[in-house]
């Protein structure tokens, strides 16, 4: 391990152990034989009810009578001590690529999930080389798995993902109609996008060995015999594959609240369109690769008429209603190309990439009609009745032969411009489109 460059802490009695977790969180434990207090199995039990250990991926190295209980005491892996050092090693990748995954940052007053939600049952693909394999799989999984269960071959189980059909987790023979097809399988459901995050195990014959290391480095969670242990080691097959839904499942969760809080950090949660923080930069790009192809772009400032009237006669309940009815029509007049967020009160910033002035001009005539075309209807806690809404527009219009600095600074001086024609365009009685002119930004 420290020969490939592993910061590696040996240890060979508990307390050791718990002198190391006092110190540091280790990304993996390996756990041997060899202590003289108790049975490693026990010792598990016990680190994977530590605090100090949580999340932290254990691997075993039992003999193979005794990877049942290794696994059932809590052990993410379960490997007989005389294995391959290519394959600890491709088994120590794998799980510590797990362990690399983005975490979510903990929300303060988060409350735990609501135990009431159905869950479906995981489906689990079996494709094997022969079908007559498949069902021995299926008769013995089903036995001891509460999964769904189905038989592909390699044709429907890459065809199923594009139909939206993926599985929860595939297990593979490692030779299916011919040698090492099976990872070649494995590789391509780990390259497409519906089916990436899924489980995967690769079932190998014992002449084999060979291509477990491959699997395990191409993303396979564990590498089992074509016979699964026959009716012995079915137990812990079924041990090893609810683990890995188990791993799948926790994993997915991470994912979905990392993409949650990305949404909520770039998102206004009132009107549901891009924010400040978002959409400067944002622009920022716009304007790079506006550079690069040697193309326009326009920046559209637009604010609300008079908004702090709606705020007063009818209270700020209404005034939230308004700017979610505005912003929904922002969005739905904009170009699928453009981009429109909130930028703060009733401010709004549209951005059109690769257009003429022509198309600038028509797309911020689309926004402020959009925006008048009906009154906003209130509901009845508001007062109910309806408020007409006008907003005042200022465009402008980023020609690529225009002298400017840095992508960012072009960016402020597109801003600012925008925002000078929208003050003239308030200043011009409001309710209309202003377009500056180059030596405004002067």
């Amino acid at each position: 391990m420290s020969a490939v460059c592993y910061d590696v802490a040996a240890v060979n009695s508990i307390a050791k152990i718990h002198q190391e977790l006092d110190l540091a969180r280790p990304d993996l434990i390996i756990l041997g034989g060899g202590f003289s207090e108790r049975p490693p199995v026990d010792i598990c039990a016990e680190l994977v009810r530590d605090p100090r250990c949580a999340d932290v991926p254990i691997m075993m190295l039992v003999p193979p009578d005794s990877r049942l209980a290794a696994l059932q005491a809590g052990a993410t892996a379960a490997l007989d001590p005389d294995v391959d050092d290519q394959i600890l090693m491709a088994r120590v990748r794998g799980l510590l690529r797990e362990t690399e995954m983005p975490q979510a940052a903990p929300m303060g007053m988060a409350e735990p999930a609501a135990a009431f939600v159905h869950e479906v049952r995981p489906l689990i693909a079996l494709v094997a080389d022969s079908h007559a394999r498949a069902l021995r799989w299926r008769q013995m999984l089903a036995e001891r798995m509460n999964c769904r269960f189905e038989i592909r071959d390699p044709d429907e189980a890459l065809g199923s993902v594009t139909s939206g059909r993926t599985a929860d987790l595939y297990l593979i023979s490692g030779d299916i109609r011919a040698k090492g097809d099976g990872l070649r399988l494995l590789s391509e459901l780990r390259s497409r996008q519906g089916s990436r995050d899924a489980g995967f195990v690769i079932a190998i014959a014992p002449d084999r060995s060979d291509l477990a290391a491959i699997a395990l480095d191409l993303g396979a969670g564990d590498v089992l015999f074509e016979s699964l242990g026959g009716a012995e080691g079915a137990d812990a097959a079924a041990m090893s594959l609810q683990m890995l839904l188990q791993r799948k499942s926790r994993s997915d969760k991470r994912r979905a609240e990392v993409q949650r809080h990305m949404v909520w950090a770039m998102t206004d949660p009132l009107t549901g369109l891009y924010n400040r923080r978002y959409a400067l930069p944002k622009l920022g790009e716009i304007v790079r690769d506006a550079l690069i192809a040697n193309h326009a772009f326009a920046v559209i400032a637009i604010d609300l008429d008079h908004f702090k009237s709606i705020n007063d006669s009818h209270g700020h309940s209404a005034g939230d209603v308004v700017l979610v009815e505005i912003a929904g029509r922002l969005k739905a007049a904009l170009p699928s190309t453009g981009m429109v967020a909130r930028m703060g009160g009733e401010e709004f910033l549209a951005v059109l990439e690769h257009c003429s002035e022509a198309e600038a001009q028509d797309t911020a005539e689309a926004l402020r009609r959009a925006i008048q075309v009906r009154p906003v209807a209130l509901p009845g806690l508001c007062g109910g009745g309806q408020v007409r809404v006008t907003a005042s527009v200022g465009m402008a219009v980023v020609q690529p032969s225009e002298e400017g600095g840095w992508p960012e600074q072009r960016a402020q001086v597109a801003l600012e411009r925008a925002d000078r024609a929208l003050l003239a365009a308030k200043a011009a009685g409001r309710n209309r489109v202003m377009r500056s002119q180059p030596d405004w930004a002067a």
